[in-house]
Parts: C-alpha cells; sequence; structure tokens
C-alpha cells in the first residue's frame, strides 16, 4: 500500500529538527529517536522511526528519507546534493524555509478560493429561499385579488420566479463545478492538469506565472547554498517539476541548453528571459562579487511576496464582486415583487 504523503508543514519541521540535530552535533539516529517520543503526530512519529532506524544501519539521510515514499522527490534530492557538498545542514534549514513558505502560500491560495465560495453559497441560499417560498407567497397573495387584477400580476410573478430559477441553477452548478475542481485538483494526475489549464487560461495566468517563480527562485537558492555547480544542480535537482506555466517552461529549456553548451549561469538566465532584466543584472552583478547566495534569496523572497500580494488582491475584488453582482440581482427580483404590489395599494387606496 502506498504510503501517504507528508503535507508541506510536516516537511517542513522534520527538516527544521534534521538541521537542528545535525547543528547540535547529536547524531541523526538519537536525534530523531528522542525527536520520535513525543511528535503528538502519528504519522511523523512513524517517519521518524523508519529515517532513525535506516540511519542506524549506515543508509545515507537522503536514501532514508527516499524510502520512507512520504516525502516530496524534490527534498530527497536537494539532501543528497547537500550530502554530496557537506553542506546538509544549510540545505536542510533552507529546504525548510523553503516548505514554510509553500505551506503559507498554499493556505493563503486556499483562503482565496474559499471564501468567495462560501459568501457564493450564503448568496444562493438567498436565492432558493425567494424561488421557493417568497416568490410563490406573494403569488398567494395576489391571486385573491380581481381576476383582471391577478392576470396581470402574474406575468410579473412568473417573470420573477423564471429569473430566480435561471439564477439558481446558475449557481448551483457554479458551486458544483468548484467543489468538484477542489476534490480533482488533490488527485496527482487531474491536479497537474487543472494547474496547467490554470497555467494557460487568460484570467489565471500571471498569478500562476508568478507562483511558478517564486517556487523555482526558491528551489534555485536553496541548490546554490548547497555549493553545487548550475549544472549539477540542473541535471540532478528536478527544477523543472516546479514549472506550470508554458512559455517559463521554454524559457527554462532555453537556460538549461545554454549552461550545457558552457555558458555562464548569470548570462544564461539573462538570455534565456527567465527573470526580469533587472534580476537578471542583479544576478550578474552578484555573481561577479560572490554573493550570488544573498541575491537569489531576495529575488525569492520578492517573488514570494508579490504572489502572496497578487492573491490577496484576487479576494479583495472577488468578493466585493460578487456582492454587487447578486444583490443586483436579489435586488431585481423584489422589485419585480413590489412594484405590482405598490399599483394594487395604489388603486385601492
Amino acid at each position: 500500500m502506498r504510503n501517504k504523503r507528508l503535507n508541506y508543514a510536516q516537511v517542513e519541521f522534520l527538516c527544521e529538527q534534521l538541521s537542528m540535530i545535525l547543528g547540535s552535533g547529536m547524531s541523526i539516529p538519537d536525534g530523531l529517536t528522542l525527536l520520535c517520543s513525543d511528535t503528538g503526530d502519528s504519522q511523523l512519529t512513524e517517519v521518524c522511526q523508519k529515517i532513525a532506524s535506516e540511519t542506524e544501519m549506515g543508509t545515507p539521510l537522503s536514501q532514508a528519507v527516499r524510502n520512507t515514499g512520504c516525502f516530496p522527490a524534490y527534498a530527497a534530492d536537494m539532501i543528497a546534493l547537500g550530502e554530496l557538498s557537506g553542506k546538509l545542514e544549510d540545505v536542510l534549514r533552507g529546504l525548510s524555509e523553503y516548505y514554510e513558505e509553500r505551506d503559507d502560500i498554499r493556505r493563503m491560495l486556499r483562503s482565496a478560493v474559499l471564501h468567495p465560495m462560501v459568501l457564493l453559497l450564503m448568496m444562493t441560499v438567498v436565492i432558493i429561499v425567494l424561488v421557493l417560498a417568497v416568490i410563490p407567497m406573494f403569488g398567494d397573495i395576489f391571486s385573491q385579488f380581481d381576476s383582471s387584477v391577478s392576470a396581470t400580476v402574474q406575468k410579473t410573478i412568473d417573470l420573477a420566479y423564471n429569473s430566480g430559477i435561471v439564477i439558481m441553477i446558475a449557481l448551483l452548478a457554479i458551486i458544483a463545478v468548484s467543489a468538484a475542481t477542489a476534490i480533482l485538483s488533490q488527485v496527482k494526475k487531474t491536479g497537474g492538469a487543472l494547474r496547467r489549464f490554470a497555467a494557460a487560461f487568460p484570467l489565471t495566468r500571471g498569478i500562476s506565472e508568478k507562483l511558478s517563480l517564486a517556487e523555482l527562485t526558491r528551489a534555485i537558492s536553496i541548490t546554490v547554498s548547497a555549493g553545487v555547480s548550475p549544472a549539477e544542480m540542473l541535471t540532478h535537482a528536478d527544477l523543472r517539476s516546479f514549472i506550470r506555466d508554458k512559455r517559463l517552461a521554454e524559457r527554462f529549456s532555453d537556460c538549461e541548453r545554454r549552461v550545457f553548451d558552457g555558458e555562464g549561469f548569470p548570462q544564461a538566465i539573462e538570455e534565456s528571459g527567465i527573470l526580469p532584466p533587472l534580476y537578471a543584472r542583479s544576478l550578474r552583478l552578484a555573481y561577479d562579487s560572490g554573493r550570488f547566495e544573498e541575491v537569489w534569496r531576495k529575488i525569492s523572497g520578492a517573488y514570494s511576496e508579490e504572489a502572496s500580494r497578487s492573491l490577496v488582491n484576487i479576494t479583495a475584488v472577488i468578493e466585493p464582486a460578487i456582492i454587487v453582482i447578486l444583490g443586483v440581482l436579489i435586488g431585481a427580483i423584489l422589485l419585480m415583487l413590489m412594484v405590482p404590489l405598490m399599483n394594487i395599494m395604489s388603486v385601492l387606496g
């Protein structure tokens, strides 16, 4: 049976703990055995025990992590690079920060989708009440008047009822599609297809590219901190898995080709157009001055902040738009009911 994958928060926690274990001078089996005694999470405890058992028998940490079947492939690849370069502690610390950022972005993305959906659901309930209770009630009231009056008013009632039915069906369809999308996004195959669709769809293409660049630059930052060469990084670290946007994937392929042809990494970044000219030139200067690790971290942080800001802005736009649009529709339906009533009252008065 396939092991359940650790979520981002769990991976971040384990990487942080492993980094601290190495920094303290304690052996990994002893440190993980101590950690296993009180995690409060049965899955984490089981994973810690497996890693401790294998590393105690001499298995490299990267292989022990991979053998659990619970870690992302990128994490295992980066730990292997850290072992080769002798910077395992730095790599684990970087992985901890990386998965913490990914967990934060995932929560913000979920919030950006969930809040409008809750609002939409509440508005749908209002529409259902109007269609099933309020409009029929007005129909019963108007039917008690003179037949000539009720016949005229009935047309308005029917229009309000039919409009409410159409709006209700449309809202229920949107909610059903959104729920199905949320479920399918958790499945690996369909989730990948949905992310590729989001990268190609005009309304979500911009935020998808920002998220891809945030993840890609952070991954490169960690790889660079491991002290590996660009060619080794492109060969052993699965950086392509962070790219969902087709145009960005093409630029990354061009960068790979340039690096393998012997071109310098900062020059390849600039010529391929992976990063904007300002960031690309900053990287060239950073590599000349030996401060490239710091600059990669700053670029990654800038993209992460930009992606987070975009998610907040999307939520800030969608929620008022839903309130205004559905408010107008509900108001129009109520107005259809109130105008005949006011006309009848004016005649009777």
